[in-house]
């Protein structure tokens, strides 16, 4: 697998600054799972560090209006929100400096060194960056070096270098920059929660959808409390400020992604797990690229968790060719070692949702990833797996009906519009529900195959 630069990104909606800023970098999923020349289907984390500890190195330069000792400890605040979740292991640590200031015109060879996997075990050539180097751009101009606009990204993340023994995929590698443009007291609460956000993806996380209707009225889930429940790492950073009307900066899904990759020992035994198959109207076709949630009857607003449908297959699957570039070789099924995910076909359509509070009540419910409007969930945006490709499946809508039932939940016999008539599912410490889970799509067309003759 190849990791790009910027893959991923988080869009910033600022209503009182009147600006919008992009920022590059199974509940909130793994970033990177392994395709079949890894540990197929299983995520890549840092499996590696020595005492659970991630080491970083941070820049020389100040950030903005803020002295080089006062970003060293927003850099830690935001490593620290990931390391107080007690159902996690994960713990971050600053070994040290860069070897030199990172400015606009070294800022590019020295990514490229951090990126240059073939130096390992030995540290990235230069002797500037170190294994995970952070950058502090002073004043946007590195920003401008590397072809970004400094006045709309806030900053990237990544996590590089993958390498896959018996038993895990890991990284060896990750980075980090931070534009010093808004690290001013108008923007400081929002440059953290983004910096937060983008190092959730250097230590593995993807995005995740809970609460979409937030991001047309947040004003209303702030109201209601709401946007307590919407995650951290959904693809559009809803909340700007740390008051009340955000009591927390994780939200449980959050929680739940960050400890399915480091958990700790009692981590499964005091929470619960919903696991099944998402399918097309036919039962028999498994339905990609779906948005799980798992909500508890008692809050469902705030304590929610999700997942999507094959996340852990390849996501090559059903995606036009005419999406992707002619030169790309990441869905080449001639070539195993293209894209990410496995290959086995009994992962398509499964959902895994772990980490729900228990014990609990809960219904499961599914929706579309968000696809349309003004901030679609797709490429640097997108969800796991589809998403990347800018290919999402809408869900269909009932006959007669103007717009699709959003979202369907889980009954016994197959999905309906409401949710008091979804199944209940009683969840208790250490349960896996396997039985009665599989949701079966409303009006779905027909498979083509199902007109087929012979083979």
């Amino acid at each position: 697998m190849k990791a790009s630069r910027f893959l991923r990104s988080i869009l910033v909606t600022l209503a009182l600054a009147g600006l919008l800023i992009a920022t590059a970098a199974d509940a909130t999923g793994p970033l990177y799972v392994g395709s079949p020349v890894d540990l197929p289907g299983e995520p890549f984390y840092w499996a590696k560090v020595t005492d659970n500890t991630l080491y970083y190195w941070t820049d020389l330069n100040s950030l903005g209006s803020r002295s080089k000792s006062q970003a060293d400890a927003l850099v830690a605040s935001a490593f620290a929100t990931w390391q107080a979740v007690s159902t996690q292991t994960l713990r971050f640590s600053r070994a040290g400096n860069l070897g030199a200031d990172v400015t606009q015109y070294n800022i590019v060879s020295v990514l490229d060194a951090v990126e240059d996997c073939r130096t390992l075990p030995s540290s990235p050539s230069g002797g500037i960056a170190k294994q995970v180097t952070i950058i502090y751009d002073t004043d946007g101009t590195a920003m401008s070096a590397i072809g970004e606009d400094p006045s709309s990204i806030i900053g990237f993340a990544d996590a590089i270098c993958f390498a896959h023994d018996a038993t895990s995929n890991y990284f060896q590698r990750g980075y980090a920059a931070l534009n010093g443009r808004f690290a001013t007291s108008q923007y400081e609460d929002t440059l953290q929660l983004a910096m937060t956000h983008e190092f959730g993806h250097m230590i593995g996380l993807d995005h995740s959808q809970i609460n979409l209707d937030c991001l047309d009225d947040t004003s209303s889930c702030e109201s209601d409390g709401s946007i307590d429940g919407v995650p951290l790492m959904f693809p559009v950073l809803l909340f700007d400020r740390l008051d009340n009307s955000r009591t927390h900066i994780l939200a449980d899904d959050d929680v739940a992604g960050v400890s399915n990759l480091y958990p700790s020992a009692t981590y499964a035994s005091t929470t619960g797990e919903i696991k099944g198959h998402v399918y097309f109207s036919d039962r028999a076709t498994p339905a990609q690229g779906f948005n799980v949630i798992a909500r508890d009857t008692s809050n469902g607003r705030v304590v929610a968790v999700s997942g999507v449908s094959g996340s852990l297959f390849t996501g090559c699957v059903g995606v036009p060719t005419s999406v992707l570039s002619a030169s790309s070789q990441d869905c080449d099924p001639n070539n195993p070692d293209s894209g990410s995910g496995s290959w086995n076909t009994n992962l398509i359509g499964v959902y895994d949702i772990k980490g729900l509070p228990a014990p609990g009540i809960y219904t499961v419910e599914v929706e579309a990833i968000n696809n349309s409007g003004d901030y679609p969930f797709t490429g640097g945006s997108g969800l796991n797996p589809m998403g990347w490709y800018y290919f999402q499946f809408p869900l269909p809508r009932n006959p007669g009906a103007t717009a699709p039932c959003s979202p369907e939940y889980l009954s016994t016999s197959t999905a309906v519009c409401s949710s008091s008539s979804a199944t209940q599912i009683t969840v208790g410490a250490g349960d896996v529900k396997t039985t009665g889970t599989d949701i079966i799509l409303m009006n779905t067309p027909p498979r083509y195959d199902a007109w087929e003759a012979g083979d």
